[in-house]
């Protein structure tokens, strides 16, 4: 380096290829495969697929559970393999639990729901410094500013305490919200291991939220929005399902009492708050960029006036 300091771009480029040697699978076989991965003893790394397709699912059983726990002590990399990059922000949950190996990925434990005075749905979510917990569904936040945070197809962790995951794992994956409006835990974060569609004659159509990667229609990336027919999240995703009272009537367009987008307040440790918003099927979310006050309305620059306005970052009071 002829003596000359390294820079942030070069130190985070290099610690991209170190990371790169593991996140690639190895060319030798697997020690063990099973539906939606596989397990590999030389560099001590579960491979996971988080796929767009109809068959996509993930089944861990004993065997392979044996397998990893034999063959490693205590911790293992983990890496979990997408069909799209990973240039917004997203739904997880994991058999295990885990720990993002890059700076690019935050995670946020949702735990409320509720409406402001003018009919504005907002999910509350607080920081979860560094730690998932297994089947337990989160939001995964990116740093989408940092280029090198918006290519990532592989995410990699450091995991432990591998779970089953069988036909009675699904019940364990729904996180209820608790309504302080309605005083009932009316809404619930739902995680899924399988690949789900949501066709036209789907019970849960109209009561099932994803969240949108991109603009697309009246769609804007960031909200949670109501999922329509033919929508579909890939395995380790979650989604916001509506469990309170909706009309009997079964077609999308009579739950006239849902909103079609859900906000997102992310809550740091230190109290501070920033906005994102939630959409359909994918299970991907985006930060909103710019200044607000605090009823959500975006400001043309930032403020100059006293007051509270919620920034990118922090509160300016």
């Amino acid at each position: 380096m002829n003596g000359k300091v390294l820079t942030a771009a070069t130190v985070a480029a290099l610690s991209c290829l170190v990371s790169t040697v593991w996140a690639e699978r190895p060319s030798e076989d697997a020690t063990c495969e099973f539906p939606g991965g596989a397990y590999y003893k030389s560099n001590n790394t579960l491979y996971l697929e988080s796929v767009n397709d109809e068959n996509a699912r993930i089944e861990i059983l004993d065997t392979t559970k044996s397998c990893i726990d034999v063959n490693s002590s205590g911790e293992f990399n983990l890496v979990v393999e997408r069909s799209t990059k990973l240039a917004t922000n997203s739904t997880i949950v994991l058999p295990m639990n885990y720990s993002p190996k890059s700076s690019c990925i935050e995670l946020y434990d949702p735990y409320a729901f509720t409406t402001n005075d003018e009919g504005v749905w907002n999910v509350f979510a607080s920081n979860a410094p560094g730690n998932g917990v297994a089947h337990r569904a989160l939001l995964m936040i990116t740093d989408t500013q940092r280029k090198e945070c918006q290519d990532i197809k592989e995410i990699e962790f450091t995991a432990s305490g591998l779970q089953l995951v069988n036909e009675h794992t699904q019940a364990q994956l729904e996180r209820e919200l608790h309504n302080p409006k309605s005083g009932a835990n009316d809404w619930a974060l739902e995680g899924s291991y399988n690949f789900i569609r949501w066709d036209k004659d789907h019970a849960d159509l109209g009561k099932v939220y994803g969240y949108a990667a991109k603009d697309k229609n009246k769609v804007q990336a960031g909200h949670f929005t109501k999922v329509g027919a033919g929508a579909y999240i890939p395995p380790m995703r979650a989604y916001l399902k509506y469990r309170g009272q909706t009309p009997l009537a079964k077609s999308v367009e009579s739950i006239v009492e849902l909103p079609e987008t859900i906000d997102v307040t992310l809550v740091e440790e230190d109290g501070t708050t920033r906005l994102a918003r939630w959409n359909t099927v994918t299970g991907e979310m985006v930060k909103v960029n710019g200044w607000y006050d605090l009823k959500g309305r975006k400001l043309n620059s930032k403020p100059q006036n006293k007051g509270m306005f919620i920034g990118n970052t922090n509160i300016q009071k």
